[in-house]
């Protein structure tokens, strides 16, 4: 979880646009070349580390600029400063982003958010019609499914808003409130890391793909990207991201949830 008492941290540079040089051979590299991604902390998609972000979606972006010959650039911010900044155009793109009609997104996706309710491990709640009042944690600036919030307010729970998934996750797990919507895939992998005693409510309500979104004036450049990231897929690349990061390739994670 990104510390907003410090500046936001820059990734790429050395490790990413090294290699990329190399390929362009003697090609002067300017600023202006750099593609710019912006990123939240989100495990096992993003990861933030003291060196290099690493995870599904980094190292995948990362090889399509390879193959590009795109050197890229990985900025790390909070979620809402994030799609600011891409919309504004001082960043190219946000990493897994459900789709919005104010960004550039292309048809293929290599990641999912699944909306999975998540109670604490001694709640006796095993369904959703259980979840009569209460209140659900959701997070600031991530885009819902009208059904859920259809459902949420069937249900009669009350909204709370956190800044990202580790507070809303931290919040549960805090009696702060009684359930909230989480990734099924990252959640667990937090959960594990924290030892805290919580558990989904299976299946997920709901599997969201996930976009690659670019800046609304990048528009020679989002279907370049689009067009490697299909080419990733089809060739088992992703399939072995996935497989390296969580056990089960792509294409089984999908179809299982």
């Amino acid at each position: 979880m990104r510390n907003p008492a410090y500046p936001n941290r820059r990734y790429g540079l050395d490790y990413w646009l090294i290699p990329i040089v190399l390929l362009l051979s003697s090609a002067p590299i300017y600023a202006d070349d750099i593609i710019s991604f912006c990123f939240n902390d989100w495990p096992p998609y993003a990861i933030v580390s003291d060196a290099n972000p690493s995870g599904i979606s980094i190292e995948i972006i990362a090889e399509a600029g390879r193959r590009l010959g795109r050197p890229v650039l990985f900025v790390e911010l909070a979620w809402n400063e994030c799609l600011e900044q891409v919309r504004e155009g001082e960043i190219d793109a946000v990493i897994d982003a459900a789709r919005r009609d104010e960004y550039l997104q292309g048809p293929t996706s290599f990641s999912v958010f699944t909306d999975t309710f998540w109670v604490k491990n001694e709640s006796d709640i095993s369904r959703y019609g259980d979840l009569q009042g209460g209140k659900i944690g959701l997070v600031d600036g991530y885009s819902y499914d009208d059904t859920l919030l259809a459902q949420i307010e069937g249900l009669n729970l009350r909204v709370s808003y956190a800044k990202d998934d580790p507070a809303n996750i931290l919040s549960l797990a805090r009696g702060q409130v009684d359930v909230i919507i989480a990734d099924l895939a990252s959640t667990f992998l937090f959960v594990r890391q924290q030892n805290l005693s919580l558990h989904p409510i299976l299946p997920p309500f709901s599997v969201n793909t996930l976009y690659v979104s670019f800046n609304a004036k990048r528009v020679e450049l989002q279907p370049e990207f689009d067009r490697v990231f299909r080419v990733l897929i089809e060739e088992g690349f992703v399939d072995d991201i996935y497989q390296r990061y969580i056990g089960v390739s792509y294409s089984s994670f999908v179809n299982t949830e």
